[in-house]
């Protein structure tokens, strides 16, 4: 009979990593590749393609554009390495998403997410001995899901850090140092997270020389910042041998800039933790997608006096990070649905949310209270799946767009900004694609297409010009959170057909209702559909 239950208890492990699959393969991941995603699956390419030799990013179009004028990519995403463009994200990610690109090109990509899923999934099984029921509802009550249907680090970051929560609650404070020192080399917020937990661990000690019966050696705060340190240094050394900068290009490409002030950092933080309207949109903070999250930490942190040291420093740990993070995130992070800076906290509410799990199964009488915390959890849930639903059917509509594109069958595509480009899905690495945002540049630049790529076809795109208004444009310029697309003016559209027309005979204009679309050729005699 136990042998037939864990039969079964694998068996729904196993499906529900299997639905894990479903969701990424229905939410159309040949075309996911959009914005930071497209950059890291270019970083993945490059290594693959030179034999971990090379970072060096595929530029199909750099026969025409040899100095990168037109380089297709925001400023932020790259950075030289000597002759070298490379990208600014952790190598770490590229590295080991190979496999995947290897199998299976690009759209294998988004199915790397699922290691991390799989960790952050097994651990809870295998060390917290979580029911298959509390994992499901635990998982899909959180954004993990969200961030599973791109092409990037989140999940398996977020796996590191419960790996290291749960060797610090096993009293284990070396390897749980190691692996938060891994998470860094995924995303820097992990030393944001790490330092939370070291000095929340340091509080809940009453570390020297408030406590002098804890000895130092034995001191769980000092075996996990030594080990954190030891994985630090690595990081640090490495990234200054091979990129000449302490915490690596993608630190600088953040905080390179001056940053944001103070009234915006507020506006954020609010944003973060529970609610903001950005660019007419409604975006979600971590309270408010996850409730339970607020009330959970509330309660423990009103009883902390009589938790458990191990408790109180993730409790600890975790609220202070998530009130630091906002004030320290480079930008707004307004691209998934769900506060991609506040992920690492997502693991301590996990832990807290079973604890709360344990305590209700055994308690007969609390019907009000178990009505209350479902209530909490069927929340996130909800959100959730709403969040899939409109991820769906926008990669639906970025599918039409990509298919439209396609169709062009274009040797040659210049943009007028990099928010469009994005939409081409599989074929920037199979057509030379450029970027150019200032419309004076496109007189010069089609000249030496025309003459590089002479008897070609050449398609010019932008979005469709009265929908970029004055207004909407100095909107994006003021604000810090679209920093890479839509601040200059959009092609005049009555000047582009006469400017092609200087170079290729046969110029045609598609109508679409969301595009300007330009296309041209040397044969008088072709018809574009």
């Amino acid at each position: 009979m136990r042998s037939i239950f864990k039969k079964r208890n694998l068996l729904g492990f196993l499906s529900l990593l299997l639905f894990c699959v479903f969701l990424i393969k229905s939410s159309k991941p040949e075309v996911s590749l959009t914005y930071d995603s497209r950059t890291k699956s270019l970083q993945t390419h490059s290594l693959i393609h030179s034999h971990f030799g090379s970072e060096e990013l595929p530029y199909p179009a750099k026969s025409i554009d040899p100095k990168e004028e037109f380089l297709p990519m925001p400023a932020n995403n790259y950075t030289k390495l000597g002759e070298s463009t490379i990208s600014v994200f952790p190598i770490l990610l590229a590295t080991l998403a190979t496999p995947f690109y290897y199998l299976a090109g690009n759209q294998g990509l988004p199915y790397f997410n699922l290691l991390g899923v799989f960790i952050f999934l097994w651990i809870l099984r295998k060390f917290w001995k979580a029911s298959n029921t509390f994992i499901a509802l635990a998982f899909f009550g959180s954004y993990i899901p969200i961030l599973m249907m791109e092409f990037a680090e989140h999940t398996l970051f977020i796996a590191i850090l419960l790996v290291s929560l749960t060797f610090l609650y096993k009293r284990n404070g070396i390897y749980a140092g190691i692996f938060a020192g891994l998470s860094i080399w995924l995303r820097h917020e992990g030393i944001v997270f790490a330092g939370c937990i070291l000095f929340a661990s340091w509080i809940s000690e009453g570390f020297p020389p408030f406590n002098k019966k804890i000895k130092l050696e034995k001191s769980q705060s000092f075996r996990f910042g030594l080990g954190f340190a030891f994985i630090f240094l690595v990081f640090v050394l490495f990234n200054y041998l091979r990129y000449s900068s302490f915490l690596g290009p993608r630190f600088h490409a953040n905080y390179g800039e001056t940053g944001v002030g103070f009234v915006h950092k507020i506006q954020w933080a609010i944003g973060f933790l529970f609610l903001n309207k950005i660019d007419e949109t409604v975006r979600i903070g971590f309270f408010i997608y996850m409730p339970f999250a607020l009330i959970g930490l509330g309660i423990l942190l009103f009883n902390i006096r009589k938790i458990s040291i191990r408790r109180k420093t993730i409790v600890l740990g975790t609220v202070i990070f998530l009130f630091t993070i906002p004030f320290l995130a480079p930008n707004y992070g307004f691209w998934e649905w769900g506060p991609r800076y506040l992920s690492a906290g997502i693991p301590a509410v996990t832990l807290v949310l079973l604890w709360f799990w344990n305590y209700f199964a055994k308690k007969k009488n609390k019907l009000f209270q178990k009505s209350a915390f479902g209530a909490l959890i069927a929340i996130p849930l909800i959100m959730t799946f709403i969040g899939l639903s409109f991820l769906n059917q926008s990669r639906k509509q970025l599918l039409k767009t990509y298919t439209l594109f396609h169709e062009l069958n274009a040797d040659t595509l210049v943009f007028h900004d990099f928010s469009v480009m994005y939409f081409m899905g599989n074929d920037y690495l199979s057509k030379n694609v450029l970027c150019a945002p200032k419309e004076d540049s496109l007189s010069p630049l089609l000249g030496i297409i025309a003459q590089k790529e002479k008897g070609k076809r050449i398609v010019l795109i932008q979005i469709k010009e009265e929908l970029i208004t004055p207004e909407k444009l100095e909107k994006t310029r003021k604000s810090p959170v679209f920093d890479i697309m839509l601040k200059t003016e959009p092609w005049k559209s009555k000047n582009i057909s006469s400017k092609i027309s200087e170079y290729y005979p046969n110029v045609q204009r598609i109508d679409s209702p969301f595009f300007d679309i330009w296309v041209a050729d040397f044969n008088a005699s072709s018809k574009f559909k």
